[in-house]
């Protein structure tokens, strides 16, 4: 089937259109129509009838020397995300199954109905988790789906699933192995053993999608096809000589940024420490979205590295050979050991050292129980293991089961448009008291004791495609930030009065004290004066006799914010999952449904397809 042959959707082109989207891509060259693939894919994946005139056109990344296969089976690429990036393997996967002549649809679980799945002959799917062990927003629909009678035998559907997780979390990717044991369950055949990737996923991602693609072909007896990699290091300028690409920065390759600013924020006598961090990114290229989050590595304090070196009697000058580096246990604790928080596979390792079979038994009981193992970990750090669980062992088994320490994700408060080459955060010091001991965060301590002005520290762009602004610029938005939560709405609001959108903004931010935790209030008050800001409504949780929050102000003005979404206003929050993100979705199903004077059912299912639209949209931690 040619390009020219492919009928365009009557219900968006009129037969006008139709006539010249014919007309100019058959003028294009294949390299012109391949940059057009990527560029079309990137702007509507979603649309069917447009992914089947784009999955004929040369992509973006590779490029084949053999004819398409002629294979008459669709195969399914199906992924359920909430940063992106299941989303981003996915569509690797998808795009080059296209380049060695498959056929093969991208699809977003959070459109995916159900009952289409008997219909699937290849299901390849990514997904990943959200907290602990939930599916991301995308896939909940689909994943109660499939666990319930409704969920069709599946005997002529072959699978393969790729789970993204974080080893951080109690119920590592919980999600991705909920869909490979029910597909197996429904009678679907197993292609490949399901592959589980941590927070440093690409490399098992590309060996997956690799895997995947050889059993494909196996299938359709095909063999591996030459394939033509164009996104090398070099690429040809205008006068036909070689020049170096932009290095592209990443998780693994971070930007050596300077620190511009370290201000406290709160005022004198409040209970918290609240900092505000401003970063150069002069000379990196790097770019961003306000919604976007970044990730910054840190160090362990040294006093929790020196205290947990004491109690084990462990030589801190003790040599560890890494791989092909030599370094001192001292050094490996704070720079390169998870010590803060305690990860399932983390205790499950330890607990074969653990010296009394009684702890041992508690702990595999512990690590049996999600609800239990959650509710363990939660606020403990690998020093309250030790002490609680003692142990038998050395400096080097001790190293060997420690998770590397992560980078740690921000919410980004500024826009790249009102700041160019600078990236700012809003972060607060997370201390507590806990087993007789001062714990403290290993990140907000690291920003507020480590980082002044002029230094360096190594950061990345982790984009977050599920917390976006509107698309279109006159769409109302209402913000709820409690707390540091404010931070993505400081880069909201710049975002649109740099460009001039002339929707309305409401913002929602609650503390504890108006003198003392009020953040960016000069900013907020010029924004209001200024017309940017339409309403902001706070609540000070300390300043009166009963505790009042955000929600309790959702509630108050819940005629006017009912009518804003039946607007089609946006509606976003930020800042605790565990309680605030639930109680203000709470209150927005009570409003819906008394505003809207509806049964709690149809003012749940209203708050549900607001998620599914894209319309509510949370950026919870």
């Amino acid at each position: 089937m040619s390009i020219a042959s492919v009928t365009l959707p009557g219900n968006l082109f009129s037969s006008q259109e139709q006539k010249q989207v014919q007309e100019i891509i058959q003028q294009f060259n294949p390299q012109q129509l391949q940059w057009l693939a990527g560029y079309l894919t990137g702007l509507q994946h979603s649309n069917q009838q447009l992914l089947q005139l784009i999955n004929r056109i040369p992509v973006t990344q590779e490029s084949i020397t053999t004819e398409p296969l002629a294979v008459k089976e669709s195969i399914t690429v199906l992924f359920g995300s909430k940063s992106g990036n299941s989303k981003k393997v996915a569509k690797n996967l998808h795009d080059k199954l296209i380049a060695r002549g498959f056929t093969a649809v991208l699809q977003d679980m959070n459109s995916y109905q159900g009952n289409r799945l008997k219909e699937e002959k290849w299901l390849l799917v990514v997904v990943s988790t959200h907290g602990e062990g939930d599916p991301p927003p995308a896939a909940e629909d689909l994943h109660a789906f499939i666990n319930t009678r409704k969920a069709p035998a599946l005997p002529d559907t072959r699978f393969a699933v790729l789970a993204l997780g974080d080893k951080s979390y109690a119920s590592y990717c919980q999600t991705g192995r909920d869909f490979d044991t029910r597909l197996e369950a429904l009678k679907a055949t197993r292609i490949l053993d399901r592959y589980e990737a941590d927070v440093d996923y690409e490399e098992t991602a590309e060996a997956w999608i690799e895997a995947v693609i050889n059993k494909v072909q196996e299938s359709f007896g095909a063999t591996s096809q030459a394939i033509i990699t164009t996104n090398g290091a070099t690429v040809v300028n205008g006068n036909g000589k070689l020049q170096e690409t932009a290095v592209k920065y990443s998780r693994k390759n971070p930007f050596q940024a300077t620190v511009l600013e370290n201000i406290q924020l709160n005022g004198r006598g409040s209970a918290k420490e609240t900092y505000h961090l401003e970063l150069s990114l002069e000379g990196s290229g790097i770019s961003y979205q306000p919604g976007d989050t970044l990730g910054i590595w840190v160090e362990n304090h040294s006093s929790l590295v020196e205290g947990l070196l004491a109690y084990k009697q462990f030589n801190p000058a003790t040599k560890l050979q890494l791989k092909d580096t030599e370094i001192t246990l001292f050094d490996f604790l704070q720079k390169q050991a998870e010590l803060t928080t305690i990860s399932g596979s983390f205790l499950a390792a330890y607990t074969a050292f653990v010296n009394d079979p009684a702890d041992a038994h508690a702990l595999n009981n512990i690590l049996a129980d999600k609800q239990a193992l959650s509710s363990f970990v939660y606020g403990r750090d690998v020093w309250d293991l030790l002490q609680q669980f003692p142990a038998t062992i050395n400096e080097e088994q001790f190293a060997a089961i420690l998770l590397p320490l992560q980078p740690r994700l921000y919410s980004i408060a500024s826009s790249l448009e009102a700041h160019p080459e600078e990236v700012h955060l809003t972060v607060g010091r997370v201390v507590y008291e806990a087993n007789k001991r001062e714990h403290r965060g290993v990140a907000s301590n690291f920003i507020a004791d480590v980082l002044q002005p002029g230094q360096l520290v190594s950061v990345f762009i982790d984009t977050n495609e599920s917390f976006r602004l509107p698309e279109n610029q006159e769409t109302p938005v209402i913000m709820v930030g409690p707390g540091t939560g404010i931070a993505p709405f400081r880069a909201f609001v710049e975002q649109r009065a740099e460009t001039g959108a002339s929707g309305k903004n409401w913002l929602f931010f609650g503390d504890q004290h108006f003198t003392t935790d009020f953040l960016y209030q000069i900013e907020w008050q010029r924004y209001l004066k200024q017309g940017v800001l339409t309403r902001m409504n706070t609540a000070f949780s300390r300043d009166t006799a009963q505790k009042i929050y955000v929600q309790h102000r959702m509630q108050q003005n819940a005629a006017d914010l009912y009518q804003w979404l039946q607007e089609g206003a946006h509606f976003y929050v930020c800042g605790d999952a565990k309680r605030m993100a639930k109680d203000v979705k709470q209150s927005l199903i009570q409003i819906v449904q008394e505003q809207g004077k509806m049964e709690l059912e149809a003012a749940t299912d209203y708050v549900k397809q607001l998620v599914k639209s894209g319309r509510y949209q949370e950026d919870t931690y």
